[in-house]
């Protein structure tokens, strides 16, 4: 009860929209109609960064955690902030996923998809208006479009050392007005890390530190208060930003390295003059920088980054809160405990859950409040992204089922196996085929046809047996080998059923089943708690591999660890 009112009253303090200033601010009178002290005259920007997002709008949902949608991104960026009074920052390598990754597309009907995803994004960033600016990546100009491609979906953006991008009318920076009455003037730019100069499309990237220090000065002689850049690259690219002396304010990295930075980022630092953010990627996560100026300290301009007063954010208090609840009913249970303890605990308590309702006023005439936001479904959703994301949900599964009808995979070669379906292997193995109606295998199906996904070409092949395997299932004709069935492990049965055993063995059929079979769809973006004896636990026993389950012992399950990454996770948030 305590962890939930704390909780409660978290949420409370950080889902209200926030105007571009505080009540008192626009109003030069109090409550009693005396004159505002003007150090009571605080004004509110928003600035929000994001990973590349590579043509994701929306997370696999599998795991136990699904990070993403584009829904919940935006609907957490219009619930925290107000139009005028915020900028959102894209950083580039939008418009398609990496080709080097499972989800890049590979023929005519996955680009296609793609560029419906693409156009998705674009048309919902564009709404935005003037509160955006965007950088670009590689992966925006990785189509047969090239160049063309940033026209076709275009967005307002910078680069500063691509010169060949100023053809495709991309600017080298732009500066922002933020504020309403008390505008803030944010210039933003954007580099690319020297690695990507091997791209022919983008052709020659000049040094980005030069680049940069030519547009942070040109940025400020056109008013810049605050000055930006896209370091399209890794933490390192920052990092050498930083040291160059750039004069710039806010260092936002686009590509996160390592899985877990990719999900939530990693939290904001400062090196030098400038503060460093990094959201995660593919919209799991969001950085949010909320800037509180005090208009009586500070009544033009702002001062430079490294004199902001960096303020506690409402849900790392949240987090503090439960960790104090938590500690409070263990030494309560606890009739050994010391009660001035537990009365210090309360005190803490108290003033904790004070800081939380009530955060004491900044000192600073700018004060920073860093945050990186996951972004889940317990999140509001954004109703255009909404319903923006079910439209492309509806066209996808009507055009991908209108082309792959009546498409079957290829023939097996001579004397090779086909696809039989789990019915026939259950006229002999009835007692395999009930263990196996009892593990998500048998429903794996039924979780893309619940979601309008069976036809999605990014979900379909991990919930089919023998996905475009000769002799399998394709995206629509599928009909007998649809979720996770017996041959997907133990490969194709044809030849088997026609003859079970041969010289007193069984015959064409694989038993022993090792972990790379399961490694193509049990990844760690999609199967998060996934590990391989555990796992293994759920899918044999009586009737299916009992001599194997022995051998297995004692241990958790993946049924077990699953339900312990909801608990961690807060609760399941597949549906999105």
């Amino acid at each position: 009860m305590l962890l939930a009112g704390a909780l409660t009253v978290a949420c409370a303090a950080c889902g209200t929209r926030s105007p571009s200033t505080t009540p008192r601010d626009d109003t030069k009178t109090g409550e009693s109609g005396q004159e505002t002290p003007a150090a009571e005259q605080r004004q509110v920007i928003d600035l929000f960064a994001f990973g590349r997002v590579l043509g994701t709008v929306a997370p696999c949902g599998c795991t136990t955690e699904p990070l993403g949608g584009v829904q919940y991104a935006f609907g957490y960026i219009e619930s925290h902030s107000s139009a005028g009074s915020r900028l959102v920052i894209e950083p580039g390598s939008l418009l398609f996923p990496d080709p080097a990754q499972g989800e890049a597309p590979t023929d005519e009907a996955s680009w296609k998809q793609a560029e419906q995803r693409a156009t998705l994004l674009t048309d919902r960033l564009a709404r935005l208006k003037d509160d955006l600016v965007s950088g670009v990546g590689p992966f925006d100009v990785s189509s047969e479009s090239g160049l063309k491609a940033l026209e076709q979906w275009s967005l307002p953006r910078v680069v500063a050392n691509v010169p060949s991008l100023a053809s495709a009318g991309v600017e080298s920076h732009r500066v922002v007005t933020a504020g309403g009455d008390h505008p803030v003037k944010i210039g933003v730019t954007a580099v690319l890390s020297p690695e990507f100069a091997t791209s022919e499309t983008l052709g020659t990237v000049d040094p980005p530190a030069e680049a940069l220090k030519r547009e942070v000065s040109s940025m400020k002689s056109a008013g810049a208060d605050l000055t930006v850049v896209i370091a399209h690259g890794p933490s390192s690219l920052a990092e050498t930003l930083a040291d160059a002396d750039t004069g710039v304010d806010i260092i936002v990295v686009a590509i996160p390295v390592g899985l877990e930075r990719a999900r939530v980022g990693k939290p904001v630092g400062r090196r030098g003059s400038a503060w460093i953010l990094e959201p995660g990627e593919k919209l799991q996560s969001v950085t949010h920088l909320r800037l509180e100026i005090n208009r009586g300290a500070a009544p033009k301009g702002l001062p430079s980054a490294d004199q902001w007063e960096r303020r506690t954010p409402a849900s790392a208090r949240a987090r503090e809160l439960a960790r104090l609840d938590e500690k409070l009913e263990k030494f309560r249970a606890d009739a050994s405990a010391d009660p001035n303890f537990i009365k210090r605990l309360e005190q803490e308590r108290a003033k904790l859950l004070a800081a939380i309702k009530s955060p004491p006023p900044a000192k600073a005439p700018v004060a920073a409040t860093f945050e990186q936001v996951k972004i889940t479904c317990h999140l509001e959703a954004d109703a255009p992204a909404k319903q923006a994301l079910a439209a492309y949900d509806d066209q996808t599964a009507q055009q991908n089922k209108a082309r792959f009808t009546g498409v079957r995979p290829p023939d097996p070669a001579p004397g090779e196996p086909s696809y039989v379906g789990v019915e026939e292997c259950a006229n002999c193995h009835t007692e395999a085929h009930e263990q196996w109606l009892t593990t998500r295998h048998a429903g794996a199906y039924k979780t893309l046809t619940d979601g309008n996904k069976e036809f999605d070409l990014t979900c379909v092949g991990c919930h089919v047996t023998g996905f475009r395997e000769p002799g399998g299932s394709e995206v629509v004709e599928n009909e007998e080998l649809q979720a996770v069935q017996c041959e997907q492990c133990h490969g194709p049965g044809s030849l088997h059923a026609e003859e079970p055993e041969r010289n007193g063995q069984p015959y064409a059929i694989t038993l022993d089943v090792p972990k790379k079979v399961c490694d193509g769809c049990h990844t760690p973006e999609h199967s998060d708690t996934f590990e391989y004896a555990a796992y293994l636990r759920d899918i044999v026993g009586e009737g299916h591999g009992v001599d194997t389950r022995k051998k297995l012992g004692d241990g958790p399950t993946g049924r077990e660890l699953r339900q312990a990454g909801f608990a961690k996770a807060g609760g399941s948030c597949m549906k999105h």
